[in-house]
């Protein structure tokens, strides 16, 4: 009859109790499932037969009684993920513990992501480089049929030339802009308030806000202006998804998935709208420069967001809801150090 620990039932980290000649003493049921034994015969089952990984481990264990972590372990009998740590216990037994990094690697494959969107950012600001001396010619050249000429139809489409030309100026502009971040002591809560407030009398009373903020979110260090940008461009990407009402959520991430080492923290933003949301087709390339679901959208402002998310070692994810969108974006917890906090009050 399998012999549980008391109290260990409930915790999502797997523990095992491993004799010094490896026999499994007794396991919780999180390392019940991450080996994934229908069976485990306490006192007979061997850790060589569930975790081999771990197995040629536990010699050196005892032999300098110093712990051993082994990362991004994949158990192939469960399909999960796992960093192992092991230690001795006592005399007679090593304890293992299973901690699951799904969660982490898929936030990393994310990012890996992100940063080669990023890339072709990058491509579109050399781009934007080589096409503003002809754009200005073509502008120039605009103008001066415009200036020479008396028929008003000509001059109507030498005007919408011009037009055009300056739109596709802006947007080229708006991505090849200076990503140069002056980062300093910032109110989160403050910024956020800021950003919403102008995106509220953008819409002139025809949005809602909800708010869900941590008041123990400490004081951050990061780009003020950058940020604002962001936040701006996430609630305004809801606002003309036809919403009715934003809903704001901070949050400290303990052990978050998107920092390593997997123990320090981060600090979470999560902005979720009921609008119209974004179709299916375009989730995967929603952060790509060009990429819109509006008829009229740039397709620039979630890229943008993402290049300042990334920047700031942060990350942006996109959630679709039942009705509406949801955007997390989660910041690195870096804070102000006591003189910079006594210096800034």
């Amino acid at each position: 009859m399998t012999k549980w620990e008391p109290d260990t039932d409930q915790l999502t980290t797997g523990l095992i109790s491993v004799g010094l000649s490896g026999d499994i003493l007794w396991l919780n049921e999180a390392a019940h499932t991450f080996i994934s034994r229908n069976q485990v015969q306490i006192g007979k089952a061997k850790i060589q037969e569930a975790l081999p990984e771990v197995a040629r481990r536990i010699d050196t264990v005892v032999a300098h009684g110093q712990p051993i972590q082994i990362s991004e372990v994949y158990l192939a009998k469960s399909g999960v993920a796992v960093d192992i740590s092991l230690s001795l216990c006592n005399t007679e037994s090593i304890l293992i513990e299973l901690y699951p990094i799904t969660e982490r690697i898929r936030q990393r494959k994310h990012a890996d992501r992100a940063d080669r969107q990023q890339a072709i950012g990058q491509m579109a600001r050399h781009l934007a480089h080589e096409l503003r001396n002809p754009l200005a010619g073509v502008k120039a050249g605009a103008q001066l049929i415009t200036n020479q000429t008396t028929d008003t139809t000509i001059a109507r489409h030498a005007d919408m030339i011009e037009r055009g030309v300056d739109r596709i100026t802006a947007l080229l502009e708006r991505f090849a802009e200076s990503q140069t971040h002056r980062k300093a002591p910032l109110n989160l809560h403050q910024l956020l308030a800021e950003s919403v407030e102008l995106v509220l009398a953008e819409r002139q009373g025809e949005l809602a806000l909800e708010t869900d903020f941590d008041p123990s979110i400490p004081i951050l260090i990061g780009d003020c202006d950058q940020l604002n940008q962001l936040f701006l461009n996430l609630l305004r990407n809801s606002a003309q998804a036809s919403a009715s009402t934003i809903r704001l959520i901070t949050r400290i991430e303990h052990h978050s998935p998107i920092v390593n080492p997997p123990h320090k923290h981060a600090v979470r933003i999560t902005i979720e709208d009921d609008g119209s949301g974004i179709p299916a087709h375009l989730h995967d390339r929603l952060f790509l420069p060009m990429v819109s679901g509006k008829d009229h959208g740039s397709g620039f402002g979630l890229a943008i967001a993402q290049q300042i998310a990334r920047a700031h070692d942060g990350l942006i994810e996109y959630q679709p809801l039942e009705n509406g969108s949801s955007f997390t974006f989660r910041l690195p917890l870096s804070v102000q150090s006591e003189e910079e906090t006594s210096n800034a009050a």
